[in-house]
């Protein structure tokens, strides 16, 4: 019997011994399994985030382009606190830039690249998505108009034999031309709601030719504008007027309304002096809005005429403030008249002497200022300025005019007021086109108002770069694209 003892116990080693072998490989197989199934997990976790990332990242560069916003570099998404290998990333970058012909004009397209970064469990995973964005702004066009005709007199407005114009140019009635002066210079492509030249066997020259396209939209207020607004001045009261100086970077501003003065109702500004005004920096959005009228300049590097308590009052103040001239990128909206109180003009502009003066450079590397101004009804030049201006900006008034102050006043002594050039560098639209120069109703020179010369130049750059949240012209379009992926860094 203690034989087959023996036997039976050395069987049971060798079971605890197989089973016990058998458990230990469960377990690595249970280990191995579960190690497999986290780094699966990891993975699956990264790559999502990875590929979340980079849609974000071109999507937020689709808000850059409309901003004006420009960023470089990898940029934190996220980065978890208590494990500081767990966090996101990302980046974007422009690819092509190109337009496409849709019949009634054209349509600039961007290809964004986004760049999407996850950092997770001591692991990277590096996605990309691209996107085609879509759109076309007012500042698309050096010349934009709803109606050709003015709305006080209700004369129609011809281009004529001086006028040269080398943007785009469209309007929602008819291009008329003067029928004895009739050789004006459209330098590019030509479009109207109307498909119709008045008269039609003109001399106007259109280098890129002319034809038809839909109506473009001329809201009753700016509510892009509205919408992202970083900082607002002014009031609802019927007679707010802000006065703005842009100076560099800053915004120079301060309140102006009506005093009587000895009998004599004056517009006083308070503080008195322009070196006195308060000062904001440029909001992160890139908008100003001013509830109200609006006067505004930048003259760069001479004095500014509407400096002192009593702006309107002549003389010019005495040591009148020199800004440094408007620096940046920027949209500037009044939801009442705005008037150009002094030059206008961009810190890297061209200098004031020479064969171009204030002209702006082709490049944003030369010159990275891009202003825009927009108001709700009317954009004027004041009364005031010296004989000739210049204004650097994209102009639109949405349901006015760009006209001058005086251009309707008959009666002495405001009826002679003439002025010699007006250089506009930028672009300009209205909903009726404004008059400008006017010898009516007793003819020179007796009641000349407004500028003999008028040289309206295009600022190639608006195309690619407008200013921030300008006005659409177009429902903005975003494609998907789908691209090979890769798990290189990007």
């Amino acid at each position: 019997m203690s034989r087959y003892n023996r036997q039976e116990q050395g069987s049971m080693l060798v079971m605890a011994v197989v089973f016990s072998f058998i458990a230990i490989l469960l377990g690595v197989a249970y280990l191995s399994f579960a190690v497999n199934l986290h780094d699966n997990i990891s993975a699956n976790i990264r790559d999502h985030k990875a590929v979340y990332n980079a849609f974000g990242a071109a999507r937020i560069e689709v808000e850059n382009q409309l901003s004006g916003r420009r960023e470089h570099g990898w940029q934190l998404y996220y980065r978890d606190n208590d494990n500081r290998t767990n966090s996101d990333w990302r980046r974007a970058e422009v690819l092509t830039r190109n337009q496409e012909d849709i019949n009634y004009g054209m349509r600039n397209y961007v290809t964004i690249i986004g760049y999407g970064k996850s950092e997770y469990d001591g692991q990277e995973t590096t996605r990309k998505a691209a996107i085609r964005f879509g759109y076309e702004t007012y500042a698309d066009y050096l010349y934009l108009s709803h109606h050709e005709r003015d709305s006080i007199r209700h004369d129609d407005i011809r281009f004529w034999t001086p006028d040269t114009l080398d943007g785009k140019v469209h309007s929602n009635d008819t291009i008329r031309i003067e029928q004895f002066s009739d050789r004006p210079v459209f330098k590019k492509r030509v479009t109207s709601t109307m498909n119709y030249v008045d008269p039609p066997n003109n001399h106007a020259r259109f280098d890129e030719g002319f034809g038809y396209r839909n109506p473009i939209f001329f809201p009753d207020q700016a509510d892009v504008l509205r919408f992202n607004c970083g900082l607002w001045l002014g009031t609802s009261g019927t007679d707010s007027l802000i006065h703005i100086v842009l100076d560099g970077d800053l915004i120079r501003w301060r309140k102006c309304g009506l005093r009587n003065v000895n009998g004599v109702d004056s517009i006083a500004c308070y503080p008195t002096t322009i070196a006195d005004m308060n000062i904001e920096s440029h909001p992160i959005s890139g908008v100003v809005f001013v509830i109200g009228k609006l006067w505004i300049s930048a003259s760069r590097g001479r004095g500014d005429i509407m400096d002192g308590e009593f702006p309107e009052r002549i003389p010019m103040h005495p040591g009148a403030y020199s800004s440094q001239g408007f620096e940046g990128q920027l949209t500037i909206g009044a939801s009442d008249t705005l008037l150009i109180t002094d030059n206008l003009v961009y810190k890297h502009a061209r200098p004031a002497i020479g064969p171009y003066p204030y002209s702006v450079p082709p490049t944003m590397d030369s010159c990275a200022d891009v202003l825009g101004l927009v108001s709700e009804k009317c954009i004027m030049i004041h009364r005031q300025v010296r004989d000739t201006v210049y204004v650097n900006a994209a102009l639109a008034a949405v349901s006015g005019s760009i006209s001058v102050q005086d251009i309707y006043w008959y009666l002495a002594p405001g009826r002679l007021n003439p002025k010699v050039s007006l250089q506009i560098y930028g672009s300009l639209a209205q909903r009726n086109r404004g008059i400008v120069h006017t010898t009516y109703p007793c003819g020179m020179p007796y009641c000349e108002r407004g500028f003999d010369e008028k040289d309206y130049h295009y600022d190639v750059r608006l195309q690619d770069y407008p200013p921030p949240y300008y006005l659409p012209t177009l429902s903005q379009e975003i494609i998907y694209v789908q691209v090979p992926q890769d798990e290189g860094g990007g």
